[in-house]
């Protein structure tokens, strides 16, 4: 940045420790940093004032008119002058922040850092123009196709484009879980969820200039268009700045019995039961792997040693895997109390579930809505055999021949801020309904995150057949 930059950002975000937070929610909508920096006269450096904080403040029923201090971080990170971009990035991913400041000797302010403007050094435009055949896509297309799309192209949006490239519309995969929530068929055509009028870019931008339009209309995806409107490139966030999902960990559930698979399971648990020429479980740790997790727990009680036996420390299937052993069943949450706590959000899933869902899209999803828990849900659609019959008293008000109910079912998967475990009894059985039922009652944010992606709970019979013709048949 330059020097008038570095000042007016340092204008836009000082506030005085004093300051109500009803004012300090006013000043943050201003200078959208996301975090504002108490100060005293001489801008010597008193606090930090996150979003985060005043979200919590606001949750906890903190009054407005309440001085900002009361609420921010009174000795949050700082970085000193001379610091680099790179050292700067290490610095808040070893921390998990998104906000730095920068103070000298005597802790005056001089400089305020943001992860989003840490931009890369190489220019992007080579593989912004590379990806073009795999995100173009027909606005008359399904969304079952648009699906299938962006599963192969990875960049979590699609360019609508009628003949000759020219650009209609931007589909996200946000519109297209909003759209599934919603109740839109797969049927659906693209352009009746996506948005018409998107952010586009000329030719002629820089990486600089392409990070901070995204920034400024807080989006990931950045169509670059001629004057004839034709799309000659495709930017992505991930293309201008770092991205780094590799500080996200796993608990996997895999200490129940397994009873409905009997008797396959009475001498093997079954997240080790073979799926192809590999245990369940193991296929699960290696689509973690695969996403950047390295640091998985497993919950273990039912014949651990076999578990414990093939996979060792997890060196060998190149993760760092933890043992939580429970001692009696704790249910499908009591065993995250023992879970070691950070203060980054970590992944829950079930150890029967077969999915290919994208962990960093939920964890995209999960921190732009606040969520203390996310769950990963699932489309069910049941028959009704019959013809149904509404009634009103005696009188028929309508008739439907049988009818599909749709539902959403809890798919196993959840995403959880550490604080969540504080809900947790220790050494009891605890569900994870129960811990969300526990969220809800008191509150808290629980959002959903429909998951469109390939998913199988092995805990039948029938599950477990129809998983081993998926892997035979590449699906998994």
């Amino acid at each position: 940045m330059i020097a008038t930059e570095i000042q007016q950002r340092i204008d836009s975000v000082v506030i005085s420790a004093t300051t109500s937070i009803g004012e300090a929610i006013a000043q943050l909508d201003r200078a959208g940093t996301g975090a504002l920096v108490l100060c005293s006269p001489g801008r010597k450096m008193m606090g930090l004032l996150t979003d985060g904080d005043v979200r919590r403040a606001i949750l906890q029923s903190k009054a407005l008119t309440d001085p900002c201090i009361e609420i921010a971080r009174i000795k949050p990170t700082v970085a000193p002058p001379a610091i680099s971009p790179t050292e700067a990035l290490r610095l808040m991913d070893q921390h998990d922040i998104s906000h730095l400041p920068v103070v000298d000797v005597d802790g005056v302010l001089i400089e305020f850092l943001l992860r989003k403007d840490l931009a890369s050094e190489y220019a992007p435009v080579a593989s912004a123009c590379e990806r073009l055949d795999c995100v173009v896509i027909s606005p008359t297309a399904p969304i079952s196709e648009a699906l299938a799309r962006l599963e192969n192209a990875g960049t979590g949006a699609l360019a609508l484009c009628t003949n000759h490239r020219v650009l209609c519309g931007l589909l996200t995969d946000g519109d297209i879980r909003r759209a599934v929530l919603q109740g839109k068929g797969m049927d659906t055509a693209c352009r009746e969820i996506a948005s018409s009028e998107p952010t586009t870019a000329p030719p002629s931008i820089s990486p600089r200039e392409a990070l901070l339009l995204m920034n400024c209309h807080d989006i990931h995806h950045l169509p670059v268009v001629d004057l004839e409107g034709k799309l000659v490139a495709f930017l992505l966030r991930k293309d201008l700045v770092r991205e780094d999902y590799t500080g996200l960990a796993a608990v996997i559930m895999a200490g129940g019995y397994g009873k409905r698979l009997l008797p396959l399971t009475e001498q093997l648990p079954k997240p080790m039961l073979p799926v192809g020429d590999k245990p369940l479980l193991e296929l699960t740790i290696q689509q973690l792997r695969r996403s950047g997790i390295r640091d998985i727990s497993l919950t273990t009680h039912y014949l651990p040693e076999s578990i414990v036996r093939h996979f060792g420390d997890g060196g060998s299937f190149g993760v760092r895997l933890d043992y939580l052993k429970e001692e009696h069943p704790l249910g499908t949450a009591g065993g995250l109390k023992m879970y070691k706590r950070t203060n980054k959000p970590f992944l829950v899933i079930n150890g029967d579930i077969l999915t290919g869902l994208p962990f960093h899209e939920m964890l995209n999803f999960h921190r732009r809505h606040g969520a203390l828990l996310t769950v990963g849900v699932r489309k069910y659609d049941v028959q009704v055999p019959f013809g149904v019959v509404e009634c009103d008293d005696i009188r028929i008000t309508r008739l439907q021949e049988k009818p599909s109910l749709k539902f959403f079912i809890n798919a196993g998967t959840y995403l959880l801020q550490p604080e969540a475990c504080d809900y947790i009894p220790a050494g009891q059985h605890f569900d994870m309904t129960d811990l969300i039922q526990k969220l809800l009652d008191d509150g808290k944010p629980v959002v959903s995150f429909p998951i469109m992606e390939y998913w199988l709970d092995v805990g039948r019979h029938e599950d477990y057949t129809r998983a081993q013709e998926d892997v035979k048949n590449g699906k998994i």
